[in-house]
């Protein structure tokens, strides 16, 4: 780089570079700037460009190039100190360090010259008055690293007190953490990572880099919530960064040894660039390590031949990248081998290949490809619970007999047992085969029948109709008026609640004076009589039963869709009323089995509609019904709509307490997809119950076994609410990972005809209609244009999109919120709700001003505006305003104060240019406006005017006061900050203690607690 001229052409060049993403185009950068500097002539111009540069580097991870940059930089500090200022004298000590890692990563270097880099490192601490804790340190490194005396190295290192140079607590603490779990002491170590993974202690290379080594411990302690979080969290702050090479390796290890392979796949194919990186060598080996760890347990379990991803160039199979990778870790241990010599580098190399599975299966709630082409038929193990209670659930016993077959079909299927359909297929095929000459015409019926019942679960209504009908003529040969009825009622029914019916309430009304004449002419069979026994009798009740069920079924279908409201109260009185002469008629002819199922019907309407106290009665009653019969296999279904009648009455405990014995009891035979419906069910009740790390795992349980169904829509909106569950639980970068990978997941199948679904719209229902809800509240929309009707998928789809754009923005990732914001405000432009485009764009420009993008945040900002002389969102756009306030003074400094004061004047013009609709959208206009005048307050003192930030800073007080919202805590903060402002800026400590005095006394009188500790800890520090 060249034609710097002046030295602020140089500064300037190193300002716009250090505000590049770290990598290897920054170190670059940085490069150039320096050897310019260099030519230039100006020391202190030199010093400043050869800092930058070792940063760049450490950013771009390539370690080998630190001692050929800090050679320069430390000649130039032996030849003129001066030239140093403080923060970069201090960085000559710091990258002490950074050299000694890089040269001990480098088996080129002699092990001599790194005894004598740290021999020079600890003269010249001494020589400064530096403690030596960190010489120490890097003793302790290599000792380790040679596995030659790491036991005293340690003890020399970590029993001496920290110091100005000590490495920061974080990467300390992940130090010592090391130590403890290569000598087995998983607990331990994670002691020392505690402050760490729990956020108390971070810096640039952490959580992340001790989440990745936390990953295998975790696992191995069973803790199993904390091992998924630590991988979600980490991996997506270190994928494809060279600089964070080996914690990659790590993350792949993990899917290796969990069950995950597929996903391991997928994160190689995400870092492919990442093979080509060769300026860290010990990282690359720990990096290829965790490759091949991956790669051999695929090659292991029969996906030799699968492709993967591997280095840039060519097409790989896992065995072809196998055996690249083996070839080159084993020669790159080889050569750290040869400079130490000893075996040590290889051995740990062996042992983490040597490793087995630590689970079956962690289930990480993100969604991964299902691995295709094994050659060999790998295990595919569970967990515990259901799934593996349904797989050892015992083989169902096929007659030989025909005659015995027929029997137990038909005694199966009237209990409604799972294994009835098992039985069915056999029945089916011998029927259509072998046994074709032993139908009799009711046999005949029966076949007919099971068939429409199977072309019913696939909605293929043309067919249910066509075999329906048949069972019908294959009655009236056999001379079974009783069930051709009922068959007819069936055609009746199924026409009614046809998925394609525009008019639920016609088709219902079509259908009911045939029903009625069905009913009559099932009540003259039974009255006239003449059946051979009593079994033929009872089997006319269950067909009257069956008229009785189909009009249920009928009245159902336009209760729940009629578009007409008073279509919907007429229908569901009829259900209602149906429903009840069923249960008498089933109790009269002492059928208990059919009152339990009609149960089951009214309680799913009821816990939908409003009744969920009636909605339980009826699922109570359900189970003690399938109880007294002893039809376990019933008590699943039973149990959830108790579950959910309980959660509709906010009783989420007993909801989650009930739909968890619904499936740790469910039946072996139980088909595991219906216990899909208990776990979504499960997981929005212990999320809406405040059981934040039930509902995680739940929702994670939930989601997999939608992708094993093929309900992609299904899958991703249950992931989304285990991303709520994870912010609630204050995981917010475990949500924002979980909602990255929802983000361009194509969705399909969202427009499921729920009222045909029977329990997947209870399971769902809550969260559905939240993402509706949500998604109204949300998103934007106020262009002139024709309007556009969103699919449930696009409003879901928005509603992710804005979910991580919060999240990123509280991860302190304006940039990346600001994408998704703008990609939530095109996606719901043209929406019926106009309003959305309004907040989109509005918080579009909040996060495009954080990010300092001011020309698309006053973009954004515009069409915010415009969107909201249409369709007002003031609250949104007056958030934005002051967000956009605050940047204008972080960027520009007093030189920002007009256009910071322009913000905050618009954001009262708008509140009070539009007072109805303030007073609806905001909870108090006088908090809004509090909030302004705070953030005024900072701008004024910011800007060096402090009497005027106090007289600011009082207003927000006051109108705290107006409305009742003195407690809250931002009234104290301005207190608070109205305080500082006397003490520090305007040098009146009398004053500023008085003030604090006064709200404190107010505060304790009034009972507000933590507004009186959050102003005596400021009154303690004036003393």
């Amino acid at each position: 780089m060249s034609g710097f001229s002046t030295r602020e052409e140089f500064f300037g060049a190193l300002r716009e570079n250090r505000d590049r993403a770290a990598g290897r185009a920054k170190a670059a950068i940085a490069e150039e700037i320096a050897d310019a500097a260099e030519s230039f002539g100006d020391d202190e111009v030199t010093v400043t460009a050869l800092v930058e540069l070792m940063s760049a580097y450490h950013g771009s991870g390539e370690s080998v190039k630190y001692p050929v940059a800090f050679a320069r930089l430390l000649r130039l500090w032996d030849r003129n100190p001066k030239a140093f200022d403080d923060w970069e004298a201090h960085r000559v000590f710091w990258y002490f360090k950074w050299v000694g890692s890089g040269l001990l990563g480098t088996p080129e270097v002699p092990l001599d010259a790194i005894r004598g880099w740290i021999a020079e490192m600890r003269k010249r601490y001494q020589a400064a008055g530096h403690g030596l804790q960190p010489v120490y340190g890097q003793l302790y490194a290599l000792a380790d690293h040679v596995g030659e005396g790491e036991e005293l190295a340690y003890e020399l290192w970590a029993t001496r007190g920290r110091v100005r140079m000590s490495d920061c607590e974080a990467c300390e603490a992940r130090a010592r953490a090391g130590y403890f779990f290569d000598r087995g002491q998983d607990e331990r170590g994670l002691a020392e990572l505690e402050p760490t993974l729990d956020g108390r202690s971070t810096c640039d290379e952490e959580p992340q880099s001790s989440q990745a080594r936390a990953l295998l411990p975790l696992v191995r302690l069973g803790r199993l919530d904390d091992a998924r979080g630590a991988h979600l969290a980490s991996y997506r702050a270190v994928r494809g960064k060279e600089s964070e090479l080996a914690e990659v390796g790590r993350h792949l290890e993990f899917c290796a040894l969990t069950g995950n392979e597929a996903r391991g796949l997928e994160l190689l194919a995400q870092n492919r660039t990442l093979f080509g990186f060769t300026a860290s060598p010990l990282n690359r080996l720990d990096f290829l390590t965790g490759v091949e760890v991956l790669l051999r347990r695929l090659a292991g379990a029969g996906y030799g031949a699968t492709p993967c991803g591997g280095p840039l160039g060519r097409e790989w199979t896992v065995e072809e990248l196998t055996a690249s990778v083996a070839a080159d870790a084993e020669a790159l241990a080889a050569r750290f081998d040869a400079r130490n010599g000893n075996a040590a580098v290889s051995g740990r190399r062996a042992a983490r290949l040597a490793q087995r599975p630590l689970v079956p299966e962690l289930n990480l709630g993100v969604r991964s490809a299902v691995l295709e082409g094994a050659e060999t038929a790998p295990a595919v193990p569970h967990a515990g619970g259901p799934a593996a209670a349904a797989s050892q659930a015992p083989a169902t016993v096929v007659p030989d007999d025909f005659a015995e077959l027929v029997a137990e079909v038909l005694r199966l299927d009237r209990h409604t047992h799972p294994s009835s359909k098992e039985l069915w297929d056999v029945l089916l095929e011998r029927a259509a085969g072998p046994d074709a000459d032993k139908l009799d015409d009711v046999l005949r019926g029966e076949i007919a029948t099971e068939r429409a019942s199977r072309a019913h679960g696939k909605r293929e209504w043309d067919e249910v109709g066509r075999c329906f009908a048949e069972a019908a003529e294959h009655y009236e040969r056999a001379g079974r008026p009783d069930r051709v009825i009922a068959s007819e009622a069936r055609i009746l029914w199924s026409r009614a609640i046809r998925g394609e019916e525009a008019d639920a309430a016609s088709a219902a009304a079509e259908a009911w004076p045939a029903l009625d004449a069905l009913l009559e002419r099932i009540d003259a069979v039974l009255a006239a009589g003449g059946f051979a026994d009593a079994e033929a009798l009872q089997d006319a009740r269950i067909q009257k039963l069956v008229v009785r069920q189909s009009r249920v079924f009928t009245a159902r279908n336009p209760a729940l869709r009629a578009e007409d409201p008073a279509d919907r109260a007429h229908w569901a009185e009829m259900f209602k009323q149906e429903t009840g002469t069923l249960i008498a008629e089933a109790e009269a002819f002492a059928i208990p089995q059919r009152v339990a199922l009609v149960l089951e019907s009214l309680a799913e309407y009821d816990a939908t509609h409003d009744d969920p106290v009636a909605a339980e009665a009826a699922a109570r009653r359900a189970i003690e019904i399938f109880r007294s019969l002893e039809w376990p296999w019933r008590m699943h279904r039973a149990r959830m709509l108790l579950g959910l009648a309980l959660a509709g009455q906010e009783r989420y405990g007993e909801a989650v307490q009930t739909l968890q014995t619904g499936i740790s009891e469910a039946h072996p035979a139980v088909d595991p997809e219906e216990l899909t419906h208990l776990y979504r069910l499960l997981g929005e009740s212990a999320l809406q119950g405040g059981e934040l790390a039930t509902a995680v795992r739940t929702f994670a349980e939930a989601a997999v076994r939608l992708d094993r169904e093929g309900d992609t829509f299904g899958a991703v909106e249950t992931r989304w609410r285990m991303s709520n569950a994870l912010s609630l639980q204050g995981q917010v970068a475990d949500a924002v990972a979980v909602l990255e990978t929802l983000v361009d997941t194509p969705i399909a199948g969202e427009d499921q005809d729920s009222e045909e679904a029977g329990a997947t719209a209870e399971a769902g229902a809550t969260a559905e209609a939240e993402t509706e809800a949500d998604a109204e509240t949300e998103s934007q929309d106020a262009s002139p244009g024709p309007r556009k009707h969103p699919t449930r998928a696009a409003m879901l789809t928005v509603q992710i999109r804005a979910d991580l754009a919060r999240g990123l923005l509280a991860l302190d990732e304006p940039r990346a919120a600001a994408v998704e914001f703008l990609h939530v405000a095109d996606a719901v432009d043209g929406w019926p709700d106009p309003s959305r485009l309004t907040a989109a764009a509005a918080e579009a420009a909040g996060a495009l001003a954080l990010a300092r993008n001011w020309d698309g945040a006053r973009a954004a900002l515009a069409r915010a505006l415009a969107a909201n002389e249409t369709a007002p969102r003031i609250p949104d756009l007056t958030e934005a305003l002051r967000d956009m306030a605050g940047e204008a003074m972080n960027t520009h400094g007093a030189e920002g104060l007009e256009e910071a004061l322009g913000y905050l004047e618009q954001a009262d013009r708008l509140r009070t240019g539009n007072p109805e609709v303030a007073r609806v959208q905001f909870v108090s206009v006088d908090v809004d406006e509090a909030q302004v005048c705070y953030t005024r307050g900072w701008v004024l003192n910011t800007a060096g005017r402090p009497e005027d930030a106090i007289v600011e800073l009082e207003r927000s007080v006051a109108l705290y006061d107006r409305p009742g919202f003195s407690e809250i805590p931002p009234r104290y903060e301005a207190i608070r900050f109205a305080a500082i402002i006397e003490f520090r800026a305007l040098n009146r400590p009398a004053a500023a203690k008085a003030r604090l005095d006064e709200a404190i006394a107010e505060a304790e009188a009034a009972g507000h607690a933590d507004g009186a500790a959050t102003l005596r800890k400021l009154r303690d520090a004036l003393r």
